[in-house]
């Protein structure tokens, strides 16, 4: 007896430049390889804020901090892409620890800047032999052609990725007021 065939899942995306032969499959798998390699990503971060004692979103700040003259909360929140709350209660476990420093911006009395101290970079220099090792093998299969074009595709995403929670955010708005 034959089976019964499979009805096909309902497509996941409409835009005609993401399907294939009419179907997401491709799509789907893109997902799937973006969300595992952003697991590998969440990994290597997390591993690289135990080396130095700190969590992963505190190694975050610290690595903006520790390239900068100073940064606003704003300027980390932004740049992170997390509220400005969460990363001034992160960056002030980390002032509280003395890794990093808090002084007010001398071009905006009212803002406060997130400056690298001593011992910031003390942490920044004994990761970086790990973080080169890592770095070069999560990014071995990049030559600088496609590294320039992994960027500015990244940077793409992130946009479009921001577009869409916003749309999300009123799809589930909508959502529950009906």
């Amino acid at each position: 007896m034959a089976r019964p065939r499979k009805k096909s899942p309902p497509l996941t995306v409409s835009r005609p430049t993401l399907l294939r032969r009419g179907s997401d499959a491709q799509f789907r798998q893109l997902i799937h390889d973006l969300i595992a390699y952003g697991h590998r990503l969440d990994a290597c971060r997390d591993a690289f804020a135990a080396i130095i004692g700190v969590s992963g979103v505190q190694y975050e700040i610290l690595m903006l901090a520790s390239r900068a003259e100073g940064l606003s909360v704003g300027e980390v929140a932004e740049r992170l892409h997390r509220s400005g709350a969460f990363i001034t209660i992160e960056a002030n476990k980390l002032v509280q620890r003395g890794i990093i420093d808090k002084a007010a911006d001398p071009s905006d009395g009212r803002r406060v800047l997130l400056k690298s101290n001593a011992k910031a970079q003390q942490l920044v220099e004994r990761l970086a032999p790990h973080q080169r090792r890592i770095n070069d093998v999560l990014f071995e299969c990049l030559d600088s052609k496609r590294f320039a074009q992994l960027r500015a595709l990244a940077s793409d995403l992130v946009a479009c990725g921001d577009r869409a929670i916003a749309m999300l955010e009123l799809l589930m708005h909508e959502a529950e007021a009906a």
